[in-house]
């Protein structure tokens, strides 16, 4: 059990760091490139939404789709994603094909990390009531002192990268770079005046807006599936942190209550999480520091009274706010004069702060009443231990000469026993010793 439980936990060391990386099916070589190919999106930008993007492009292209048509709802999210997302339409354009996108339905927009991805599409389209724009980086880990300089420099980087996605497509840059500068929002007639998308579609419904754009009528609109939405959960690091403790606690509760179920589950939950924060690109020094809290918790087995398992989860809380501290790694920059994005994400919500709290104090206080748990099944007698049939008295069910083997009742028991005395069937006997599960026995004179 224990070398099971053992391996269990190195697991969670070689897992660690390891981010899914969303493979692009090689492209397959097409006589022609036509049909289309259908995605939709409601989401902020993240890693899930970037892991979609890959597989939509690489979807489109296996069946030699000329026309990939991308229905967008976002409120924006995090540079490095909206970076890798950017690269999944490049790719698709350099392989031949058109990239559409759709701000839908009515009451839709494209904000923030959402503009870029639009206006890095060959053609633009918006419903009736819809919004693009509002894309102002939000920049995190800016030295003291250095705000406002790092803010300018940034938003004037981010301006050029929109621009340049713009002029690539024939659109109007100016005013996309005032979506940045200024953070402008074109409602859908406005921007339609100023060329920052190609058409206003004047339909109600996704379907109408498809069958626009020449779809047919049978195409299937597909959506993030399970992978793409679990990497999207696993990224929130206030998600991930408090799943990696919740695998400590189960760990540590199947180590005194042994089971290798919880150990299983919580080996589980606790790979997941530091997945979760692999993709989120969390900071290594976070997760080294999180990965040391743990060692400290499972080390209460050893130590008892809760001290190293409050030690723990003051070094594990240490860790998990650090990764605010630092924003997430940044994607390689592309080969043109597109900077780096940097990222951008929520802070800590207080709910996350007070299940911290609620999680640490159940590791302390959890692993204290369980040693004690423990310590008391340690000292109650075993229900079939022989130990706790000496001094009780039987009797004995065979004939047994001096130094051999027979049979008792002892406590309701058939046993094996012997003794220094020749014994008969009927004899009265006491139990004066244990040897392995043989008793040593005595006649008792009545």
């Amino acid at each position: 059990m224990r070398r099971i439980r053992g391996l269990l936990l190195i697991a969670i060391l070689i897992a660690f760091a390891a981010p899914m990386v969303a493979s692009h099916a090689q492209s397959q070589p097409c006589s022609s490139k036509s049909g289309y190919y259908v995605a939709s999106l409601n989401a902020d930008i993240d890693p899930g939404t970037a892991d979609f993007m890959a597989s939509t492009v690489s979807n489109a292209e296996s069946i030699c789709a000329g026309h990939l048509v991308f229905v967008l709802v976002t409120n924006g999210g995090d540079g490095a994603s909206m970076e890798s997302m950017v690269s999944s339409i490049e790719d698709y354009q350099e392989w031949g094909g058109n990239f559409s996108t759709v701000v839908a339905p009515q009451g839709g927009y494209a904000f923030s990390a959402g503009s870029y991805i639009a206006e890095s599409s060959n053609d633009i389209y918006m419903e009736p009531g819809t919004t693009i724009g509002s894309a102002t980086p939000i920049v995190s880990g800016i030295p003291t002192g250095e705000e406002n300089s790092t803010m300018t420099k940034d938003i004037n980087a981010f301006a050029s990268y929109m621009m340049t996605l713009t002029q690539s497509n024939g659109r109007n840059s100016t005013a996309t770079g005032l979506m940045v500068t200024n953070g402008v929002s074109y409602p859908d007639d406005q921007a339609l005046v100023e060329h920052v998308i190609n058409g206003v579609i004047n339909s109600s419904t996704l379907q109408g807006a498809l069958t626009y754009l020449g779809v047919p009528a049978n195409t299937p609109v597909n959506t993030p599936g399970i992978r793409s939405s679990l990497i999207s959960v696993l990224s929130n690091p206030n998600v991930s942190s408090l799943l990696f403790l919740l695998g400590v606690f189960a760990v540590l509760f199947d180590i005194y209550h042994p089971t290798i179920i919880l150990s299983v589950v919580g080996v589980a939950v606790m790979v997941a999480a530091l997945f979760g924060l692999g993709v989120f690109g969390a900071s290594p020094l976070a997760v080294i520091l999180m990965i040391i809290g743990a060692a400290f918790i499972f080390l209460e087995v050893k130590t008892a009274h809760g001290i190293s398992a409050t030690v723990g989860v003051v070094i594990f809380i240490i860790g998990f706010l650090l990764i605010y501290q630092f924003p997430p790694a940044a994607a390689a920059p592309s080969p043109s004069s597109t900077p780096p994005p940097t990222g951008t994400f929520n802070g800590i919500p207080d709910i996350t702060y007070g299940l911290l709290v609620a999680l640490g104090v159940t590791v302390v206080v959890g692993s204290i009443y369980l040693r004690s748990i423990r310590d008391a099944l340690k000292k109650r007698p075993k229900v079939n231990e022989p130990t706790v049939l000496i001094g009780k008295e039987g009797r004995m069910e065979s004939d047994m000469k001096a130094g051999e083997r027979g049979v008792a009742l002892v406590a309701s028991e058939e046993w094996s026993v012997t003794s220094s005395q020749d014994l008969q069937r009927g004899d009265s006997i006491r139990v004066k010793g244990v040897t392995g599960q043989t008793l040593a026995v005595e006649r008792v004179d009545k």
